[in-house]
């Protein structure tokens, strides 16, 4: 059964909503859906505080929080840019712009992080690429990337986000066979942590 099964027919138009969200990066949240690299392989496993303090650090501005991380990714080797490393990096650049409203390179950057091996699926990244969907008035982007980021975790990946958004997906998705969507654990997603 494909995702798009799941979708109710309705004929309610969507109204537009203000969508609430805190002004800073959310690294507990990255910390619970992106595994943080530990390994020497993964070459920035000395380098992982440094990167969460430069995400949150609110005495720089956006743009040298950016280039500040833009330059731990850039001193990794073209292979190690393609490994979790990498990812967690791009993840982390991705934040800022997405906690700062910079929606373009926030999408550039997110969208970029889904084309890790094992990434499409992680409900954290559909959650986030869903919240900028929104803030362009992508509906039908937005519907499908906050319904797999539901699919895939359950209501929990919308803790501490607005309330608004689960509600809208709610409103477009049937609810799950065996009981409700606030019993729904999700699915298997580890392997794109």
């Amino acid at each position: 059964m494909g995702l798009f099964d799941f979708l109710k027919k309705s004929d309610k138009k969507q109204e537009t909503v203000q969508l609430q969200s805190k002004k800073e990066a959310n690294i507990a949240k990255i910390k619970q859906y992106i595994n943080i690299p530990d390994s020497i392989a993964d070459s920035i496993a000395d380098k992982v505080a440094d990167i969460d303090n430069i995400t949150i650090n609110k005495d720089l501005d956006v743009e040298s929080r950016v280039n500040e991380l833009m330059k731990i990714y850039e001193s990794l080797t073209d292979d190690q840019k393609r490994t979790r490393g990498g990812r967690y990096v791009i993840i982390h650049i991705a934040e800022v712009c997405f906690s700062e409203r910079w929606i373009e390179d926030a999408f550039d950057n997110f969208n970029f992080a889904m084309q890790f091996k094992d990434t499409v699926g992680n409900p954290f990244l559909h959650l986030r690429l869903g919240q900028l969907n929104y803030l362009v008035q992508n509906k039908d982007k937005m519907h499908d990337e906050l319904s797999r980021a539901l699919i895939m975790d359950g209501e929990p990946i919308f803790k501490d986000e607005d309330p608004k958004l689960i509600e809208m997906v709610k409103r477009i998705l049937k609810e799950p066979e065996n009981g409700s969507w606030a019993e729904y654990d999700g699915q298997d997603w580890a392997i794109t942590k």
